[in-house]
């Protein structure tokens, strides 16, 4: 049997115009591609506005208060920074975890600038809680509240409950600590004096902004603290926000102590650690620290 060169050579080729395949099909997916991205180009819901959208909502300037006194006054709004991880107590708006409504993720940022997303403002909790004036005192209870902003559409408040399967914080596994909407009792707190050797003699004294506290919450009697536990999100590298007692492990000697009489067993005799401590800052601390920064 004779073979021609064209069958001893494979046959027929095809020439460069000849398209096979699913050209047709490639050629309509990057229409498609093209299209959906000019449409979201259009609408700012290209991941990269979005996410520069969210930025711009949360750190939005705002206006801090300040006392000519340096008092804390009900209503008045702060920024709180914690001792441990030097940073400044703040809601993550887009950070939900999800009960019986949204809650927000609280956090630390190292963002020294009042904004919407780090400014809270202090709330009175008992119209008869025995203080005639405005100002707030050691021992008192109030609310911590954070006004609306960017994708939390309603008042929120500092918010902690007991440790369960369900609930805890993400990283630790303590106690969790959010930015909750209802101010239920899970929402109150009082401001403590660290140093828990002139605690007793400090109740009822009023607190100045600026000046270091611990804040316990009432429902567990846990106190609110900051490690430096990273916590990532859309705002970069950040310090988790939890409730956990973080208390010297040194010994007290609270039993020598009562049987001598110079105590009680209410006397907390432990010293805080920095993870608990936090301050208040107002407009005027902020002020001051701008000034003594070098030119």
């Amino acid at each position: 049997m004779q073979f021609t060169p064209q069958q001893l050579t494979g046959g027929q080729k095809y020439a460069s115009k000849c398209r096979i395949g699913n050209w047709s099909e490639d050629m309509e997916l990057e229409e498609i591609k093209l299209k959906d991205f000019l449409a979201r180009k259009e609408t700012g819901s290209l991941l990269v506005n979005a996410k520069q959208q969210q930025l711009e909502e949360s750190l939005q300037y705002s206006e801090l208060s300040s006392d000519p006194a340096g008092q804390m006054r009900f209503g008045h709004r702060f920024m709180v920074v914690n001792h441990q991880s030097e940073g400044f107590l703040c809601a993550n708006p887009h950070d939900k975890i999800h009960k019986a409504t949204d809650a927000y993720v609280l956090t630390c940022s190292t963002n020294p600038n009042p904004c919407v997303r780090n400014t809270f403002e202090i709330e009175r909790a008992d119209e008869y809680d025995g203080f005639d004036d405005d100002a707030i005192h050691y021992g008192q209870t109030f609310r911590i509240k954070m006004m609306p902003f960017g994708g939390i559409p309603q008042p929120v408040y500092v918010h902690s409950e007991l440790v369960t399967s369900l609930a805890a914080a993400k990283f630790s596994r303590h106690q969790e600590a959010v930015v909750y909407p209802e101010p239920n009792g899970q929402t109150l707190w009082q401001a403590l004096h660290p140093d828990t050797q002139i605690r007793f003699e400090m109740e009822g004294q009023e607190v100045k902004a600026g000046e270091p506290v611990v804040l316990r919450h009432v429902h567990t009697g846990s106190f609110l603290g900051s490690d430096r536990i990273p916590y990532h999100n859309i705002f970069g590298a950040e310090s988790e926000v939890h409730c956990h007692p973080y208390f010297s492990q040194n010994k007290t000697q609270n039993l020598a102590g009562e049987k001598k009489g110079e105590i009680t067993g209410d006397y907390t005799l432990r010293r805080h650690g920095l993870a608990n401590i936090w301050t208040f800052i107002s407009k005027r601390e902020v002020e001051n620290a701008q000034n003594t920064q070098p030119q």
